[in-house]
């Protein structure tokens, strides 16, 4: 059976690589790491958040509670597995009680969670997802896949291409707890990628997903049918950024004028390890937090203590 996570593209130059990243971690300077203003126009971006069994925190929650008061963000970006650990029954589980509603309770809150779904709430209802927005503002996603825009001023705009990606993983249709991934046909949604990227005139361009396309994990990593079906789109259309989660760990990678933005969870941190187009990585709980301007993206890596691990900004000429 193939694995969904060794990469098919470390080879022997990548393999030399890691070793040099590794006997020359030490002796690398450190990066300048910024702070996230205060103003202008700031979002959050979270991954895997909840938790009901004996990992649970509240750390992270706590933190983007607070963070929230003093940077305001527009809209929220939840990159799925927010149901650890077998999704939601319907839209009237506890659970959207417990680990939404009264978790997430800061005033300045109150905006848009642009969400998407990820493998664990597969276990459960998927549909469940799509369905609570349909009565809960908050909560915001019109389908498994979908696109959005959003204004930064009279100039400069953000496409935002939401997509579903566990059924891009091979081996979740014959896994017995992902059955419902047989419903859903890749082709599909890349087509649906495909057609608004192609028509995108924005400023900024982001796919979201929740499973990497490519990530140095070794257990959790790159994700084949990604790299063979969405990657090449990526490239085609010069998007700027994709944003995943599911690894658990903070993680920048850049492959093909692509940044790959990796958000840490909000429970169960895991070994983390660089990789051939790793620029940082850390295991760590977080959240992102991501500024724009006319001419700069900023990200920022936040810990559940509100510090910054790592921050790294891209500018437009």
């Amino acid at each position: 059976m193939r694995q969904e996570n060794t990469s098919p593209f470390v080879g022997r130059k990548e393999l030399v690589a890691i070793l040099l990243l590794l006997i020359f971690a030490g002796c690398k300077q450190p990066p300048v790491i910024e702070q996230p203003p205060m103003d202008g126009y700031n979002f959050f971006v979270l991954s895997d958040m909840g938790s009901t069994g004996p990992y649970r925190e509240d750390s992270v929650a706590s933190i983007v509670n607070l963070l929230s008061k003093k940077l305001h963000p527009k809209f929220v970006v939840n990159q799925g597995d927010f149901f650890h650990d077998r999704g939601v029954r319907d839209t009237l589980d506890p659970l959207w009680n417990a680990q939404f509603e009264q978790m997430f309770t800061a005033p300045e809150l109150d905006i848009k969670w642009y969400s998407i779904i990820g493998n664990h709430e597969y276990i459960g209802n998927p549909q469940a997802l799509v369905d609570y927005g349909l009565h809960h503002a908050r909560w915001t996603m019109p389908d498994r896949s979908y696109t959005f825009v959003q204004k930064v001023d009279s100039s400069v705009s953000i496409r935002f291409v939401m997509i579903d990606t566990s059924p891009f993983v091979f081996f979740y249709p014959r896994d017995p707890k992902y059955h419902a991934v047989k419903t859903q046909q890749p082709a599909r949604t890349v087509a649906f990628v495909d057609s608004v990227l192609a028509a995108s005139k924005e400023t900024w361009k982001i796919v979201v997903g929740h499973h990497p396309v490519y990530s140095s994990d070794f257990n959790h990593g790159s994700t084949y049918g990604l790299i063979e079906q969405v990657a090449p789109l990526l490239r085609k259309y010069r998007v700027d950024f994709y944003l995943s989660g599911h690894v658990h760990k903070f993680e920048h990678l850049q492959r093909d004028e692509v940044d790959y933005i990796v958000t840490a969870s909000g429970v169960k941190p895991r070994w983390s390890n660089p990789w051939f187009f790793t620029r940082y990585v850390k295991s760590s709980v977080g959240f992102t937090v991501a500024n724009v301007s006319a001419n700069r993206f900023s990200f920022y890596f936040v810990n559940e203590k509100g510090e910054t691990l790592y921050s790294y900004r891209k500018k437009r000429e």
